[in-house]
């Protein structure tokens, strides 16, 4: 007998199977299913769970194309057919054909999402189909076909179109152009009994979320063909209020219930994610790694011991550890923030200390997770940055939405103190981990801009301007090289409407620009230039503040959090206002800017200081590359007003 043999052919995943074949004088024998033996030629380790078998008595009889939303071993017992296939999978191979001929000795792995055909060559043709999930009607909404004989796909028939069988059904299919892609597959998000689940399943892109009693039966309520994930999200959203009782659960249900879903990720060969929220540890470690034991002898301990354990038997299984889960649509933040536009006092827990999760950023990192092939195991996902109590965190948002953060107040605290998490096993992944505590600005509903959250006029701070020109500052480290050098720039275009000044958040007071950068300014008097401390006073007076690098924009969220809706990098700066929509007045810069925030290390101008005259020059022609975008959009919106 031949050995079994494996080629890939132009579709990708589509396998062509040449099975060996053993004939002898009364027949032949062949093995046409052998899991261990095609897993070791090639195939991919398909779990086959449902066998259908079709006869056809006529030569002729032609069907397709059909797309289904499993995978698929076609092979013959006895007859001859042509097999032909298109991907109809979304993404650079849609569309791809291969044909071939099928008999006893050859078959085909078909992957999920291309189209299957056949035309029958030979009376009394048998098929066998090995299905990697049973057959569901919801499977219909997600199946997709073309039509057999459609001329871009230029399928060489053997037997033409008005001598084949074809079904009405399969000449109604449309053409490909016209023809819908096979959708990837779904999230399924279990716990939606919780908040934590429901938030989960709510950010997920195309989730579908169901609670953890829909499976207690051991049957699944949804067509999980639909599925290539299993995320288990039972838990409590984040509070630091004293008044909120805890939800307990056993570790006997929990177990139970994590049993289920593991049982059912092994069967259907989906990734599982099981999501620890708020960990208790042995020891009072100040950090704890992915090997921290979980304290057994607390009731939450052994709750999360008990999930971790059973989803560790799933070959594709991610244990995410994380705490201090907020959602800025629902819970504490949005609490907080609106006890603080009523000036309502409220109380936190005292002495607990930990890093903001936001929901946003728990599920980001989860799919870089699953997306880099990240080894099976646990990781730790919180935000990064400094701890921070209760307290802080709910005088910050009080200073972002302009309350008074002496409303704020604390008291003890039930139950044992939150854990800190160590990041960094999630970012040798290379995942950028945010830092939750200076990006709180970004999340808190209600924040109010600059001029409305600055505190009422005293004797030693005189009442806002007038009617004067829209002022920009450049911020950077310490005002002698990249904002210095901004600023002379700026300055040197003499635009009427625009004022320019710049600072630094450690500036080296009243020196000159640094002499690598005066040696690059062409424009404008480098001389007169000299170094100033940035405060709030100067913030409170700019229209608009061009941070030099995030650091610096970073640093001004972290020092005066109700004045960083104007705060931006430069290379964000330089990248909206290249496309800023037509009619956008001057003043409303500042507030476009905000709404279409967003980041990339690319932003940034790296500092030069120090680093000599060709990293002054590269600095330099950065800088003048957003300059031209950023003062030529803002010099005709100063122009128009």
């Amino acid at each position: 007998m031949a050995p079994l043999r494996i080629e890939r052919t132009p579709i990708p995943g589509l396998l062509l199977l040449h099975l060996g074949v053993q004939y002898n004088d009364d027949g032949w024998f062949k093995e046409n299913w052998h899991r261990a033996a095609f897993n070791a030629a090639g195939l991919p380790d398909f779990d086959a769970v449902q066998h259908n078998v079709t006869h056809t008595v006529d030569r002729g009889v032609t069907r397709g194309f059909h797309a289904e939303p499993w995978d698929r071993l076609i092979t013959l017992t006895a007859g001859r057919a042509m097999g032909a296939w298109v991907d109809l999978r979304a993404g650079g191979s849609f569309g791809r054909t291969f044909s071939t001929d099928l008999d006893t000795a050859v078959g085909l792995f078909v992957p999920r999402g291309v189209g299957n055909a056949h035309q029958v060559l030979e009376d009394g043709t048998t098929f066998n189909y090995l299905l990697s999930h049973h057959w569901h009607p919801d499977a219909r909404s997600r199946s997709t076909g073309v039509n057999l004989f459609d001329p871009a796909l230029d399928i060489p028939w053997a037997i033409s179109r008005d001598r084949a069988h074809v079904a009405q059904r399969d000449l109604s299919l449309p053409l490909l152009s016209d023809a819908t892609p096979m959708p990837p597959r779904r999230t399924l998000v279990v716990g939606t009994e919780t908040p934590l689940g429901r938030a989960v399943a709510g950010r997920v892109p195309g989730a579908t979320g169901l609670p953890s009693d829909a499976f207690a039966d051991g049957a699944a309520p949804v067509d999980l063909s639909a599925f290539d994930t299993v995320v288990h999200a039972v838990g409590q959203l984040a509070s630091g209020f004293t008044d909120r009782p805890e939800q307990g659960t056993s570790w006997v249900s929990a177990a139970a219930r994590a049993t289920t879903l593991a049982d059912l990720a092994r069967r259907h060969r989906l990734r599982y994610v099981h999501v620890s929220a708020d960990c208790v540890f042995e020891g009072g470690a100040p950090e704890h790694g992915e090997d921290a034991s979980l304290d057994l002898t607390t009731p939450q301990g052994r709750v999360l011991a008990a999930g971790e354990l059973i989803a560790g038997t799933v070959p594709r299984h991610l244990i995410i550890r994380t705490g201090w889960v907020v959602d800025p649509d629902e819970g504490f933040i949005r609490e907080l923030a609106a006890k603080a536009r009523h000036g309502q006092p409220v109380t936190l827990a005292e002495g607990q200390y930990g890093r903001l999760t936001f929901l946003d950023h728990l599920v980001l990192a989860t799919r870089h997770l699953l997306d880099s092939g990240a080894e099976p195991g646990t990781y730790n996902v919180t935000g990064d940055g400094r701890a921070v109590s209760w307290e802080q965190v709910a005088q910050r948002v009080f200073q972002i939405v302009g309350a008074n953060p002496a409303l704020v107040r604390t008291a003890p605290a039930a139950g044992p103190a939150p854990a800190l998490l160590r990041l960094e096993k999630l970012k040798a992944t290379g995942h950028k981990v945010p830092n939750a505590w200076l990006d709180l600005i970004d999340i808190v509903p209600g924040a109010k801009p600059a001029a409305e959250a600055a505190p009422a006029p005293t004797a030693d701070r005189p009442p806002a301007r007038g009617r004067q020109p829209f002022r920009v500052l450049f911020v950077c480290t310490a005002n002698i090289c990249r904002s210095a050098y901004a600023d002379v720039a700026a300055r040197a275009r003499g635009v009427d409407g625009l004022e320019f000044s710049s600072a630094g958040i450690q500036a080296l007071v009243d020196q000159g620009i640094d002499p690598p950068m005066a040696a690059l300014v062409t424009a404008g008097d480098a001389t007169a230039h000299r170094a100033r401390q940035l405060t709030r006073d100067m913030l409170e007076e700019t229209d608009l503040v061009i941070a030099m690098a995030s650091d610096h924009r970073r640093y001004i969220l972290d020092s005066w959090p109700a004045l960083g809706r104007k705060v931006f990098v430069i290379g964000h700066v330089a990248r909206e206002l290249a496309s800023l929509p037509p009619g956008t007045p001057l003043n409303g810069v500042t507030e476009h800017l905000w709404r279409h925030r967003t980041a990339d290390f690319a932003d940034d101008v790296a500092d030069p200081y120090g680093r000599g005259p060709a990293a002054a020059k590269e600095a330099a022609d950065a800088i003048d590359g957003h300059l031209d975008t950023i003062l030529g959009a803002l010099t005709e919106l100063a122009r128009r007003a």
